[in-house]
């Protein structure tokens, strides 16, 4: 059987343990959310840029057209 002293200790232990778990997920977490933003952001400067350059019908014309079957 183990002494009080010993299970405390191994407990302060496993305690430690998982607050450096903890740690290491909250910062894997938030290099998650920056990638995410940088991915959306990059999403958004790309996007302005192709309808820049956008030759063919507008959005809605295509829209209008895919409805009225005329294409």
């Amino acid at each position: 059987m183990y002494a009080t002293e010993d299970i405390r200790a191994h407990m302060d232990h496993i305690m430690e343990e998982v607050n450096e778990l903890k740690m290491a997920i909250i910062a894997l977490n938030i290099r998650n959310e920056e990638r995410t933003e940088k991915a959306w952001k990059d999403l958004m400067l790309a996007s302005i840029e192709i309808s820049k350059r956008w030759k063919g019908p507008s959005a809605v014309d295509e829209i209008r057209n895919q409805r009225d079957k005329t294409w």
